[in-house]
């Protein structure tokens, strides 16, 4: 039979396919550093490779002639990428070590993938690598050599089992920055940590005293306590501080003292008469302020022990005669110590610190011991907050003297002496690959970027943050590994020079649009991700997320810097694994974020006041979301979530929170709810102040000033104050939470219809803020019992507050605090203003009668919830509250799926076909696996098979032979039809026909035959959809029978001649004799007029014949014989030139 239907052309996709494979590895990538720009660039062209080991700047960037630089292929790409004609830059495994920054900026470097190749292992590190040789042990050194200047500090480790088991590594001699060590801590600027030791991944600890960091929040061998009161621990009273009412003031009023740093910002300063006088503190007029004096017990007595931290000396003080304020006024503030001199480092610490809590159980610090006299110990630079003994709890940190513990290192800076000393475990360095963290800056920094993706790369070994995205768009940031950073891991946007609680403290510059995922983000001294973004004053999205990531241990160095900063509008944390951290996971700070499908475990584990979730002081962080989360194993008296000093907005549901003092903490704000929750082994469900419990006169509020100007900004005009919303922003407020249009996750409304009737309490008339002094329980100037205490409008009420369906394992529920105000006599407490408090609870005994299964976090419907809430809450709770995708991905071996790759790539090269189409596809899909940083195995399985599947089928579909059936016998005249076969079966089936000899046999288009003239032909079918395979079939026209009568002109074909009969002939053989009755005649001719044949000699000519010979053609005038044509006068007439039919 035969098929005419046909495919359509694939060559140019075929081409873009061999391309696309060959680009991820093939054998022929492309070169694109000689590549001419423009948009026309295929995709080859715009694919770079980079090789640590065997590049060249010099080189191509071609896979066999690779960059040796990443900065070098950003250069090679730069401004030929578009969002049409993405660049990629494929890292072949091996480490970069950075000297600079690899930035990329503006459209010149959008739309490139930075990506390893074929997940082969890519780390870009700051860190210097020590050497083997370089390092020495200490017993090792000669008398000679511990006389040299730069190991004079060597002393200090003054018994044998100090030094035994020390390593030494002389850094200055090798030219390695020894780094500096800076005063860190919460609410100071924060500047560069100190360079970390990295032994086989691992950072290292510096020396200090106590050691270990396994205690839970009222254990006390990991610290040197004070009295412990505040932490409910039994503090060994090991540093108590010398003279606070004296040195700080009373602790009654201490946050508008002025004598610490704290009270010198702007919002503390706001009795202060003088206006001029209000403007916050620099930070180096705060780090002159007074500092800590501790008198020494406890453990840091026991042996003399602190008189090893330090010289011997009571320092000079200088009393520049700055003042604290009010009551204060006679309190010196600034007696800043000046450092000791001349040490004898041989004997005494140089530079030790004492890090940790010393205000407050939330914000750590950081003081410098400077010297020790008696039973004293001195220190220079304040805390941020009056030091309390109750809350003192702090380690001693690089203090070689105390460097006793595997694992723990110290660097001798004093008088450029540069020496690390170490003590590695098993007590040899041999067989350990050790790093020197000193690069301070971002591994990469991304500005006003389009469209960049960073795929698979390792990061470690910065003193600052790893990644900085500024004003970036659209970026995806996708299965990187990022370690041992001082800072945060990523940074979407950045955050104002100054505190958290301030005002105008925001982010800025964090775009819209990118994305963090499958990533590890861990061992940082700071947080994760700092997603930015968005316009507060517009409401406009930033839309970045973090999702599917694992964050751990991180926090090292700093508290308040949680796995995910949620600053700005409409931001997304996801699907996180977020475990083993001293401090909280997540802190929102801006309007309509989502927290969501994460798992929280163990964090919070050395503060207190804390939540895992934390927003605080503002009545405008509204639309945020936290639902469908798992928390487990929360460190102290802390909360799963803490809205903190009249947080507003939050909606809390359909979370399990598992192992903690307390579920949400709801403290003075209004409008959050939490509903449709479980808690188990909690205390209770959760708790929260009310601002009324501080007393009906105590006007204004505690930060009432950061609290009125953040709600001033956005939703009210206060003209000629500094912070003030214009009436377009209100309207812009009002409009968006009002209006219904935006969601929650679940399709609920974002809305807060009362939004338009809130207010701050003020004075009628002139605008003020309400004051004890003006205050008056039934008055009528604005400041009255019910428009300050009462009115559910105001913002000091905590009003449309709900916790319902609350399912509660083990204990109790909210617990409300209760407020009374007299004369008239009336309590206060959340149920004044909400009939929804401690509503339809179900309590019980365990988990399992619950029906909740913790491995799923799913609900059955037979247990004690599906009785009480019925099958459709529990369906609803099911279908959001999943354990399943929660984290980093687990990613298959994908090598098997590489080399099937790399098999359809030699198969496009080598056997060419213009159906490409469904393994170019394939292939594509099979690359897109292979590099997907969340391919589990059985997604990489399945395109493994695939695209095996789409080779085979590729071969199987492209013809491989073609059968022409149906020929016979035919004679002048005579047509038939050929049959015609492509295989194999599945091949396009259309064929092009031809004949070899026209003038014997004609063929059509479809493969009909007509028999023209005698002779034998062969007719070809070729496959016409890639001409690869062809068939044939050959027909005899006019063959000559013995048993048919033939008269004198019939023209017959045998034995591969052509013969005509002279006359009457029947049985006669031709070619059997030369005088019998068949004559040979010439062969076949083509000419543009026609089929024709050539003249001989022999054969008989009648009137009208025609022949060619010597290229013309002849017509006979009459019967002729053995006359050749030429003569005028002969028997034929010349008929022109025979050309080529």
């Amino acid at each position: 039979m035969v098929r005419t239907g046909r495919r359509p052309a694939r060559t140019v996709l075929a081409a873009a396919a061999l391309a696309l494979v060959t680009s991820v590895g093939g054998p022929a990538a492309g070169t694109a550093a000689a590549a001419a720009p423009g948009p026309a660039a295929s995709s080859e062209d715009l694919t770079v490779y980079v090789s640590a080991t065997d590049g060249d700047d010099d080189n191509s960037g071609s896979r066999s002639a690779p960059l040796k630089t990443i900065a070098a292929a950003r250069d090679a790409l730069a401004g030929r990428t578009s969002a049409e004609a993405r660049g990629t830059v494929y890292i072949r495994g091996g480490t970069y070590v950075l000297d600079d920054t690899i930035r990329l900026k503006g459209v010149a470097n959008s739309w490139v993938t930075y990506a390893a190749y074929r997940n082969e292992k890519v780390t870009l590190t700051g860190s210097h690598e020590l050497p083997a040789d370089g390092w020495k042990k200490l017993t090792d050194l000669s008398d000679d050599t511990l006389a040299e200047p730069q190991y004079s500090s060597n002393t200090r480790l003054n018994t044998p089992e100090l030094r035994d088991g020390v390593w030494v590594y002389d850094l200055g001699a090798h030219g390695i920055d020894p780094g500096t060590l800076y005063k860190n801590g919460f609410n100071w600027v924060q500047q560069p940590f100190a360079p970390e030791l990295v032994v086989d991944g691992g950072t290292q600890t510096l020396a200090e005293y106590p050691n270990g960091n396994t205690c839970s929040t009222t254990e006390t061998g990991c610290h040197l306590w004070g009295t412990g009161a505040k932490w409910k621990a039994d503090g060994p009273q090991d540093l108590m501080n010398v003279d606070l009412d004296a040195r700080f003031g009373p602790e009654s009023a201490w946050n508008n003292s002025g004598t610490t740093p704290r009270a010198q910002f702007e919002d503390k300063k706001q009795l202060v008469p003088d206006p001029a006088q209000r403007s916050t503190w620099t930070p180096e007029e705060m780090r002159r302020m007074t500092p800590s004096i501790f008198a020494v017990g406890g453990r840091a007595a026991t042996d003399g022990r602190y008189q090893r931290w330090a010289p011997e000396a009571v320092p000079t003080v200088d009393d520049p005669g700055t003042r604290g304020f009010g009551e204060y006024r006679d309190v010196p503030v600034q007696l800043d110590p000046r450092w000791i001199e001349n040490i004898d480092n041989t004997k005494s610490e140089t530079e030790g610190w004492l890090s940790g809590y010393l205000g407050n159980n939330y914000a750590n610090d950081m003081l410098r011991i400077l010297s020790w006299s008696g039973d004293k110990l001195y220190t220079k630079y304040p805390s941020m907050y009056i030091p309390q003994d109750s809350w003192t709890k702090v380690k001693v940190l690089n203090v070689l003297s105390e460097m006793d513990t595997a694992g723990e290192y110290y660097i001798d800076r004093y008088s450029d002496n540069d020496v690390l000393y170490y003590r590695p475990q098993g007590g040899t360095i041999e067989g350990k690959n050790t790093t020197l963290q000193t690069f301070d800056k971002n591994f990469m920094l991304l500005e006003d970027t389009r469209g960049v993706t960073v795929r698979g790369l390792a990061m470690t070994g910065s003193l600052i943050s790893g990644v900085q995205l500024l004003d970036a768009v659209g970026t995806l940031i996708d299965g990187v590994d990022i370690s041992n950073v001082s800072m945060d891991a990523i940074r979407i946007g950045r955050t104002t020079d100054t505190i958290t609680s301030m005002p105008d403290y925001e982010t800025v510059q964090g775009g819209h649009g990118n994305v963090v995922q499958n990533s590890y983000l861990h061992d940082l001294g700071g947080g994760g991700v700092l997603l930015g973004g968005g316009d507060r004053t517009t409401l406009e999205r930033g839309d970045n997320v973090a999702r599917h990531n694992e964050m751990t241990r991180f926090s090292r160095l700093a508290t308040y810097t949680p796995a995910g900063y949620m600053y700005g509008v409409g931001n997304t944390f996801e699907y996180n694994y977020v475990h083993d951290a001293p401090h909280m996971a997540v802190q929102i700070m801006g309007n309509d974020m989502r927290v969501n499908h994460n798992h929280f475990y163990d964090v919070v584990k050395n503060a207190g006041d804390m939540g895992v979730i934390y927003a605080g002081r503002d009545f405008t962080y509204l639309g945020n979301e936290i639902a469908y989360n798992h928390f487990e194993k929360i460190g102290g008296s802390n909360d799963a979530l803490y809205m903190d000093d009249g947080a507003t907005g939050v909606r809390f549901h359909h979370n399990v929170v598992n192992d903690s003092k307390s579920g949400v903490n709801f403290n003075s704000g209004h409008s959050n709810t939490a509903n449709d929750n479980v808690f188990i082994g909690v205390d209770h469900s959760g708790h929260g102040g009310i601002y009324h419990k501080n007393g009906e006169t105590r006007l204004p509020l505690a930060n009432s000033w950061v609290l009125e100007s953040r709600y001033n900004a956005f939703l009210d005009v206060r003209e000629g104050e500094k912070y003030s919303a214009t009436p377009q922003t209100v309207a812009a407020w009002h409009e968006h939470y009002t209006n219904g249009k935006h969601k929650y996750s679940d399709g609920t409304p974002i809305s807060y219809p009362e939004i338009t009737e809130w207010y701050v309490p003020r004075v009628t008339e002139t605008g003020e803020e309400c004051t004890a002094a003006v205050y008056t329980t039934s008055g009528t100037n604005g400041c009255s019992r019910e428009t300050v205490w009462e009115d559910p409008d105001s913002v000091w009420v905590p009003s449309r507050v709900e916790i319902d369906h609350a399912v509660i394992v083990g204990c109790c529920g909210f617990v409300e605090t209760n407020a009374t105000f007299g004369e008239p006599t009336s309590v206060y407490n959340l149920s004044r203003w909400s009939d929804r408090i401690n509503t339809n609870s179900v309590l019980a005994t365990s988990v399992a009668d619950t029906g909740l299964d913790l491995a799923t976090l799913k609900f059955s419907n037979s247990g004690s919830v599906a009785q009480s809430y019925g099958t459709s809450w529990v369906a609803e709770w099911n279908r959001g509250v999943t354990a399943d995708g929660i984290g980093r991905p687990s990613r298959g071996d994908t090598g098997a799926l590489w080399s099937t790759v790399d098999e359809a790539a030699r198969v496009l090269a080598d056997e060419p076909g213009d159906d490409a189409g469904p393994l170019t596809k394939a292939a594509a899909e099979a690359t897109v696996a292979a590099e997907a940083t969340d391919s589990s195995q059985e997604r990489i399985d399945r395109a493994v098979a695939a695209l095996k599947d789409a080779i085979e089928a590729y071969r199987d579909t492209r013809p491989s032979g073609v059968t022409v059936t149906g020929a016979h016998d035919m004679t002048v005249g005579q047509s038939l039809s050929l049959e015609v076969e492509v295989t194999p079966s599945g091949a396009d089936q259309s064929v092009s026909w031809s004949s070899l000899d026209p003038a014997v046999a004609t063929v059509s288009a479809g493969g009909s035959v007509k028999a023209v003239g005698a002779g034998r032909v062969v007719i070809t079918a070729i496959s016409a959809h890639e001409k690869t395979a062809s068939g044939s079939a050959t027909l005899t026209v006019n063959a000559w029978s013995a048993t048919k009568t033939y008269g004198e002109g019939d023209v017959v074909f045998h034995d591969g001649r052509t013969y005509q009969a002279l006359w009457y002939a029947r049985g006669e053989k031709p070619g059997a004799s030369a005088t019998g009755a068949w004559a040979e005649i010439g062969a076949p001719v083509t000419c543009a007029d026609g089929p024709a044949r050539a003249w001989t000699s022999s054969a008989v000519y009648t009137s009208g014949a025609t022949v060619v010979h010597a290229g013309r053609l002849w017509t006979a005038k009459w019967w002729t014989r053995n006359q050749a044509p030429g003569d005028r006068s002969g028997p034929w007439k010349d008929k022109g030139a025979c050309t080529a039919g």
